[in-house]
Parts: C-alpha cells; sequence; structure tokens
C-alpha cells in the first residue's frame, strides 16, 4: 500500500470476493492526494472518475493489453459511453482505498466494467458501472469487439464474464 503522496498506486489481481457485491478479479491500491480533496474535505465527486479510469488502465495492462503513450489512440479504441457511480461513504486525504475492477458483460462492440472502491477498513465509499465501446480506429465508428480482447477478457475473468448478444 502507498505510504505518501509520492508513493504509485500498486496492481495486484486474483480472485476476491466482497459480500454484496460479488468476486473481482483486478484491484488498484492507492492513497487519497491532497489534491483529490475539495474545500469540503472530502474526495471530490469528478476524482473518483479519475480513479476508475486508472482501475480500468491497469486492468487492461494487467489482461496483457500493451499500454503506451498512444494506445488508445491507434490501437485499442475503446472509448466510455456510460458510467454511473454511487456513492457510498465519503473518502478523505490520506486514506487508503482499493479500486476492485472487472468487465461483467461482453456484447458485440461493447462491454461493461464493474468497480468497488473500498477504503482500507472495509468501508464501500463507491460503486460504479460503465460502458465502453469499441470504435474502429480508421473510421471512429463501433464494430465489434476483436476475438483477441475476447479471448483476453475470457481469461481473465473466466466464467464471471457474460457473452451476450446485442
Amino acid at each position: 500500500m502507498p505510504t505518501n503522496e509520492h508513493d504509485e498506486a500498486t496492481i495486484d489481481h486474483g480472485p476476491v470476493t466482497i459480500e454484496g457485491y460479488g468476486t473481482f478479479n483486478h484491484r488498484l491500491h492507492s492513497r487519497v492526494r491532497s489534491y483529490d480533496v475539495d474545500r469540503q474535505s472530502i474526495v471530490h465527486n469528478a476524482v473518483y472518475l479519475y480513479w476508475l479510469e486508472a482501475a480500468r488502465i491497469e486492468y487492461f495492462r494487467d489482461m496483457g493489453i500493451p499500454i503506451d503513450r498512444r494506445a488508445f489512440v491507434t490501437k485499442h479504441r475503446f472509448v466510455v459511453v456510460k458510467t454511473e457511480i454511487e456513492y457510498k461513504l465519503a473518502a478523505q486525504f490520506d486514506d487508503a482505498y482499493t479500486v476492485f475492477t472487472r468487465v461483467s458483460f461482453v456484447k458485440n462492440s461493447s462491454f461493461g466494467f464493474e468497480h468497488v472502491i473500498r477504503r482500507e477498513d472495509g468501508a464501500i465509499l463507491a460503486t460504479a458501472k460503465g460502458v465502453l465501446v469499441y470504435l474502429n480506429p480508421a473510421t471512429h465508428k463501433p464494430e465489434r469487439i476483436p476475438d483477441s480482447y475476447r479471448t483476453l477478457i475470457h481469461e481473465f475473468e473466466g466464467e464471471n464474464v457474460q457473452f451476450l448478444k446485442d
């Protein structure tokens, strides 16, 4: 677990079950930074979107997708089309937290992420769901998620992911 503002987030994977939320295979551990906190001395609601994005990128990397500076511009054209966050408790400066992440479904051109953000003491800070769509890198239009990604997701999530028809 990071111990100060200069430490990086850490990643680990393997199944962890959270009562009431199911099993997650990916975790990003971090700590609330001073710049995450607003004038009310709590984490600003928009900051959670950054945490979710960081967790998704590390999920892709952990799954075996090569990530570099241009990865989501030229190679992996996944765009967020929907995000829902339910805030449960306010996080505060220096709280250690974990973002649990999984892909819950894969359709033709879209797939869904689910997240639970939990404080180090086990308290649930927020839950979130998001939908990403795969775009053709040349046309920028939705197209079927390539089999290579489907295979990686299935290998990483196992039977926890549903492959659905649109």
